[in-house]
This record gives structure tokens, C-alpha cells and sequence, in this order.
């Protein structure tokens, strides 16, 4: 519900109207001093509601200090958050144009001041300035298209940490993440000690509504003035921890990866009211050590996502602010047998070139390698682990009886329980996931948690060729069947940069021009036993079922070749899709390949922290 608040000076606003890149933009100051009789101040603290689906429009508004969420509730209860807004922009104005009801909801995320116009005051801006009301419309229309394609990281700008146990080093923890969002922008890290020490003794734990009103001004002007802002909660229940909350985007509760979650966060934290995204931090004394039970920490603080830090690993803090911050870097690996062995090579080439991986996913044999990736292994290591998979173990020499599948399965799950062992994929130190398909109810999965080595087994169920993975009575096969290239999955879960490594081919088992038929069987089989035979170019049934499966991927690729940041397609379509031999060679195809693409756009682009490409914004 709007509260106004009287305590705000409108000479203050008409200079903030002026100084945004909204409607208010094109007016003049005197226009804008002639509406201060018509402006009302508005405080919506943390959690509470300015504006409810279907309620008339008869008001507009813009951010002063604060953050919004917006939300729509669909016919089946289903809410869909479609966007934020933020300091400088402005919201309402949608019902106001239609003379319809309001079509979402907007709650503050955090404590928010906002400037409160009536409908006559708008219909009056917008009737005397053309250029306003194009304005809007342009807006309204870049909302429109960004609906549910919003990645986590836009609009952060305060960031709440609160430690789950007094074994925490919060303080250190909050004093590395400022030195690494300090990359992307001016940081400051606040704490109740910088309060008092600004407003005197006691400030931090007094209650009062003046008290307060202080508080929030100097947090306005500090969010002017810095970019990001780090709130080191106090380490127990106090109103500073509380205040922490309300002024959070993102709340990071830390915790020793060592310790016992607790099996429900303490109502006296006050959270209950904070609409602030929850995400887990696990931090790791031993770098080397796999991490274990994540899932654990989930329930009891509601977190979205989480992320594995080693304490004194200054990368892994870099990495945590590059996701906050929507800078990211993903990568994507396409399905494509052992053509996808040219994985490797990328993956080699983008660690010479400093280019971090923050996330990675597949599909098929891209979820094979970006599996074994996020588990931490090196270059030289995922070369042997899949020389003795393909090579030594050999998985495709395991046939059955062909009543579902041409193969049993069981090589196939032993080399995969060696690559992979027990891991779980929230276990893993960067994220992961990788994605199959539904047979049952013709849709994509992505799977994100649970075994590893089963999500994969159910990326690479060939159809025809392994057998489906069975799930709660559905069938799960091979991903390339829906999207053998998800880099737009990948887009919408990074939001930053997005490489994606393609190794199917456009064109691929072309036969003998001179055949008006493919040959008999008995004759195929004869040319291919018989030493002295001429051998016939036609594909075995195995590449006939791979290349069919990935028919209806390649429009897609298409389409995502166009999305992402960097497409990479190594030469390797001269290799078979079960040519595991020649892994040496493919690798380094995909090696070469790689370091020749990514030199190319490194140099177009700005250098920025720590080997990412994309320059950092300005502060």
C-alpha cells in the first residue's frame, strides 16, 4: 500500500526528474516546477505492494531511491516476474495510456521513495510534449520484449550478506566480494560500525521514525554516488541486520561448507517481509576438496541458486561477482559424437586466453565433456578420461537384443560411473547443467541437480541406438532431438557472455552420386568383409540414427549461432561420429580452430577483469 512521506524536499525531485533518462527527460525545468504542486511522495517499504494486478489505473510513478519487481499472475495462479525498476525509471504508465486495469503487480524489493503523479498531471505531459509520449511507447515496448528473458544479475545494486553461524568470516568475506565487484564499478562496503561512525554511537540499534528517515537519505545518496553496495549484517538479530534485508536486491546468506544447516532460518532474522533474490554462498577452507550435500542448505533459506567459494581463492570471488553482476561467461557444447571431442581443444584454447568459464552446459557429448569440466579437472585429465572411456571401454561395443535399443547399456554405465563417479551436480565447483528430452510429452529438460552421471546418461540416450532413461513413468532420451546447441538456455540462465561450440555438421552423409539406390545389405556386408571388394560409401546404421536425430536441432543452431557472443564450429566434419581413435586429432582441431576465433575477437573487443572480453561497464 502507498505510504506518502512528507519528510522530502520537491526541489530535490524536480532535479531528479530532470537528471533521468525517462519522459521527464524532454521537459523543460519550468514545465517541471510548474507540476510540483501535483507531485506526492511516496515510501513503500521492503515487500510491500505498490501496485496490484487488476486494480484501476489512475497514477504513474518514478524510482527515486529503491528497487521494484514487477509480476503478473497468469489465468492458471502462476506468477512470472517480468521485470525491475530501478532508480530514475518509471512505472504505471502502461494503464494510463489504455485506460485499462493494471496489468502486474509491483512490490518494492527493497525500501523504495518514489514520486507519485495523478492521471491529469500525465495526460497533460504527454498531450504538450510528443516527445514524451514516444518515449513511453518505446519503453513500454522494450519491457514487452525483455518479458521473462531477465537474468538475475540486471539492476544489482545492493547486495545484503547475512552469515548462517557465528563460524563465518563475514567480514572478510564482505571486504574480497567488494574487490571484486570494485571491477565493474565503484563498491562500497558498509557495515553498523560505518553507521555509528557517521551518525554516533547507538545509531545502529535505534528504532525511532527520525532515526530512521536519516538512515535512508545517507543510503540514497551513497547508492548515487557508488554503484554497488555491500550490507554486512550485524553478526545476530539486530535492526541494522534488519535494515540489511529491506535494502537488499540480493541477499547471499554465507556458510562454512562444513557446517550443519539449520533446519529452519530464525523468524527473529525478520526476512519474512524481504523479496530480495535468496542465494546460498558455501565457502571452502580446502580448495581441492569436492563439494558435498549443497542441497542441504536449500530449504531452510529459500535459496534460488547457490555458489561453491574457497575462502582464500581470489578467482572464485571474481567468478561470484561476474554472475552477480550479469557478466558472466557461458559456455555451451553441442551434441555430436566423437566430433565432440573437439571440446577439449576449445576448452584448452579458452584457458590460454584467460577467459574464464563461469557456467557450462551441453547436450549429448557436450554434456559428457562440460560434466567432466565442472568437476574440476584439468586439460591433460579430461584428455585421458576420455581416452580410456571411448577408447579402452569402448561403450559401443556392448550390443543386445534390438527390442528397444541396439545397445545394453551396461559399458555405457560403467564408463560413466568412472568418469563421473557419485558426483551431484550442485556439487560441482562452477555450475552445470545439460539438457534431454521428454519423449513422453514431446519437451526439453534441464537437468541442474541430482547425479551427474545420470543427467548425462539421459542427455546421450540415443534413441533407437541406447535405451531411454526411465522417470516417474516417462521416457528421456538424447537432447539433440529438441536442441542439440542450447545456447539459448544458456542465455537466459547467464545473461552475460555466451560462447557456444557447435560440431554438427550442415552437411553430412552424402553417398556415391552414381547410386539411384543404397546397396542390398548382403552386398554392403560383402564389400566390407571381403578384402578384395571395392568398398562402398554408405553409412552404417549407427550415423544414419545420429544424423536423423539431429535434423530438427539444426534449425536451432541456426538460430542460436545468431544469439550468442562467439560461434565456434571447429573443422571437423571430415571425422565419424564414432571415430574415437582420432581423438589426438580432433582436439587439436578444435584447439586450433579456437585459439584463432577467440584471438580474433579478444581484439575487438575492450580488455577487461581477469581475461573476460566484454569490457566492464563504466562506473
Amino acid at each position: 500500500m502507498d505510504k506518502p512521506d512528507s519528510g522530502r524536499s520537491k526541489v530535490d525531485i524536480v532535479g531528479l526528474l530532470a537528471a533521468t533518462t525517462g519522459i521527464f527527460s524532454v521537459l523543460e525545468e519550468a514545465d517541471l516546477r510548474r507540476l510540483e504542486s501535483e507531485l506526492e511522495w511516496v515510501g513503500v517499504p521492503g515487500g510491500e505492494i505498490l501496485i496490484q494486478q487488476g486494480d484501476p489505473g489512475d497514477s504513474m510513478y518514478v524510482v527515486v531511491s529503491g528497487r521494484l519487481r514487477v509480476s503478473r499472475r497468469n489465468d492458471e495462479g502462476t506468477e512470472q516476474v517480468l521485470g525491475e525498476i530501478g532508480r530514475g525509471e518509471s512505472v504505471g504508465e502502461m494503464a494510463l495510456l489504455t485506460g485499462e486495469h493494471r496489468f502486474a503487480t509491483v512490490r518494492a524489493i527493497r525500501d523504495s521513495g518514489l514520486v507519485r503523479f495523478s492521471q491529469d498531471a500525465f495526460e497533460r505531459i504527454v498531450s504538450k510534449n510528443p516527445g514524451a509520449a514516444m518515449l513511453i511507447a518505446r519503453r513500454l515496448v522494450m519491457r514487452l520484449e525483455q518479458q521473462g528473458k531477465a537474468n538475475v544479475g540486471h539492476g544489482l545494486s545492493t547486495v545484503g550478506v547475512v552469515a548462517t553461524g557465528n563460524d563465518v568470516p563475514l567480514a572478510d568475506f564482505c571486504t574480497r566480494l567488494t574487490a571484486a565487484l570494485a571491477q565493474w564499478g565503484p563498491t562500497l562496503h558498509l557495515n553498523s560500525a560505518m553507521l555509528e561512525s557517521h551518525f554516533g554511537p547507538g545509531t545502529a540499534t535505534a528504532q525511532d521514525d527520525a532515526t530512521t528517515l536519516r538512515i535512508d537519505a545517507w543510503l540514497d545518496e551513497l547508492e548515487a554516488k557508488y554503484k554497488y553496495l555491500i550490507y554486512e549484517a550485524d553478526p545476530g538479530p539486530s535492526p541494522w541486520t534488519d535494515c540489511c534485508a529491506r535494502q537488499a536486491d540480493r541477499l547471499l546468506f554465507v556458510a562454512r561448507s562444513t557446517a550443519t544447516p539449520p533446519a529452519k532460518v530464525a523468524a527473529s532474522l525478520s526476512l519474512e517481509h524481504t523479496t530480495a533474490r535468496r542465494e546460498m554462498v558455501l565457502l571452502h577452507v580446502d580448495g581441492n576438496r569436492s563439494p558435498s550435500e549443497t542441497r542441504r542448505w536449500y530449504e531452510p533459506f529459500r535459496a534460488a541458486t547457490h555458489h561453491h567459494v574457497g575462502m582464500n581463492t581470489p578467482s572464485d570471488y571474481d567468478r561470484l561477482a561476474r554472475i552477480m553482476t550479469g557478466h558472466a561467461v557461458g559456455l555451451t557444447l553441442g551434441g555430436g559424437g566423437a566430433r565432440g571431442l573437439a571440446h577439449l581443444g576449445v576448452i584448452r584454447a579458452m584457458q590460454e586466453a584467460r577467459i574464464p568459464i563461469d557456467m557450462i552446459c551441453g547436450t549429448s557429448m557436450g554434456a559428457v565433456i562440460a560434466g567432466q569440466y565442472a568437476m574440476g579437472h584439468d586439460f591433460q585429465t579430461l584428455l585421458e578420461i576420455n581416452r580410456k572411456g571411448w577408447i579402452g571401454m569402448d561403450p559401443l561395443k556392448d550390443k543386445t537384443l534390438p527390442l528397444v535399443a541396439l545397445l545394453a547399456g551396461k559399458k555405457l554405465d560403467r564408463m560413466l560411473t568412472m568418469m563421473f563417479g557419485d558426483a551431484r551436480i550442485e556439487d560441482l565447483w562452477i555450475k552445470y547443467f545439460c539438457v534431454s528430452a521428454n519423449l513422453t510429452h514431446a519437451k526439453a529438460i534441464v537437468h541442474d541437480s541430482g547425479l551427474l552421471k545420470r543427467a548425462v546418461r539421459a542427455s546421450m540416450a540415443i534413441p533407437g541406438v541406447a535405451a531411454p532413461l526411465c522417470d516417474n513413468g516417462d521416457l528421456i532420451v538424447d537432447g539433440g532431438v529438441l536442441n542439440n546447441l542450447p545456447g539459448d538456455v544458456m542465455r537466459a540462465i547467464c545473461g552475460g557472455t555466451v560462447f557456444a561450440v557447435d560440431v554438427s555438421p550442415q552437411k553430412d552423409l552424402a553417398v556415391d552420386p552414381a547410386y539411384r539406390e543404397l546397396p542390398s545389405a548382403w552386398r554392403i556386408l560383402w564389400s566390407r568383409v571381403n578384402p578384395l571388394a571395392k568398398p562402398l560409401n554408405v553409412p552404417n546404421i549407427f550415423a544414419v540414427m545420429m544424423r536423423t536425430l539431429m535434423l530438427s536441432s539444426v534449425h536451432k543452431s541456426d538460430l542460436v549461432m545468431k544469439d550468442v557472443d562467439l560461434y565456434i564450429r571447429p573443422p571437423v566434419d571430415s571425422y565419424g561420429i564414432f571415430e574415437w581413435h582420432s581423438i589426438d586429432k580432433i582436439v587439436d582441431a578444435g584447439y586450433q580452430y579456437a585459439r584463432k576465433k577467440l584471438e580474433e575477437w579478444q581484439a575487438g573487443h575492450s580488455a577487461a577483469p581477469h581475461g573476460v572480453a566484454a569490457a566492464p561497464p563504466p562506473p
